[in-house]
């Protein structure tokens, strides 16, 4: 891949390669958008094209250079994100990061630092950084993705150039996943609805199995009268991602409120059960499919605010209750 293989980012790729055309680099890059969009993959194209060996705008693929980063083996190249049991990056890792930006670039012309999900490093971790950013090295290049900006320090922001990554349209996505990921054109269809402008998140959908994900909440919490009064309902254990399962739940509500105002197929998220999303909807008024996608979306956040998940679901399966 390249950045000529990059869907929906035009805007941020005309800025890289313009600066790697002109040698007019920055010392530090925040890539910003909403998750799942790209900003690491197009980080992992400016740092190839950084140091390919054909010194071109854009990486050509096929130099050493290039397959080292594409295998993930080149020595000045440092991908930083936080481990699989932890809940932020550690300050060790930061402070790896210093120790190797005081050192010359092994073989390549830059050494860079991608690190993916800036924002989950904590408070302590981002001021360590800050010595870097305020005095970059012309053989440094940082790059800082995030789809949380609240998440990082001012003082961080203000040292590095912001790169803005745009939602994709339903059919990029829709493109992308059958002519890349190997998607049936239903499943295309169907999940670049459901991916809300996210190519990440249509992929990861199928991965995670969202759709029997999305139907076993529908069973739990909307087609089952009495809900309240089954324990295993909100045992949130049987779940793979409940976060993820309850935007699943909220997007089906969204849909029921959306037919009250338009028979339009294309704006639903929920293509494969359209004739149902009417049908039922129809039992409901506006005003409380707006209270029930409320609810939902109030557990959401009880959840990512780590409420006990048990209590949660059971509170929302209360507010669900039809009547």
């Amino acid at each position: 891949m390249s950045f000529t293989n990059i869907i929906g980012q035009d805007r941020a790729v005309k800025i890289l390669k313009s600066a790697v055309s002109n040698r007019e680099l920055n010392g530090a890059y925040l890539f910003l958008g909403p998750e799942g969009i790209g900003k690491s993959t197009v980080a992992i194209e400016f740092a190839k094209a950084l140091n390919c060996e054909k010194n071109n705008p854009d990486a050509c693929d096929e130099c050493a250079s290039c397959n080292k980063v594409n295998s993930m083996n080149h020595p000045d190249v440092f991908i930083i994100k936080k481990e699989k049991d932890s809940s932020y990056i550690k300050i060790d890792k930061i402070r790896d990061v210093i120790y190797q930006a005081s050192l010359k670039p092994y073989e390549g012309r830059k050494k860079i630092f991608l690190i993916i999900d800036a924002d989950d490093m904590n408070e302590e971790a981002q001021n360590a950084l800050l010595k870097l950013l305020e005095e970059p090295r012309e053989n440094q290049i940082l790059i800082l993705t995030t789809s949380r900006i609240s998440g990082i320090l001012p003082t961080v922001i203000s040292r590095c150039k912001a790169v803005k990554f745009n939602l994709l349209g339903q059919n990029q996505i829709f493109g992308l996943l059958m002519k890349r990921q190997g998607f049936s054109e239903d499943e295309a269809v169907l999940f670049s609805h459901m991916a809300l402008g996210s190519p990440g998140m249509a992929i990861g959908f199928k991965e995670k199995d969202g759709i029997n994900e999305r139907d076993r909440m529908l069973n739990d919490f909307f087609f089952r009268k009495r809900a309240i009064f089954r324990e295993d309902v909100c045992d949130e254990k049987k779940y793979v991602d409940l976060e993820e399962s309850l935007n699943m739940l909220l997007s089906w509500y969204r849909d029921m409120l959306v037919s009250k105002f338009t028979e339009s197929r294309d704006v639903f998220l929920n293509t494969d059960r359209i004739e149902e999303i009417f049908s039922y909807a129809a039992r409901f008024s506006a005003d409380k499919l707006a209270r029930d996608i409320g609810s939902v979306m109030k557990t959401i956040n009880h959840i990512r605010r780590n409420v006990n998940p048990k209590m949660a679901l059971f509170n929302m399966a209360l507010e669900l209750e039809r009547r």
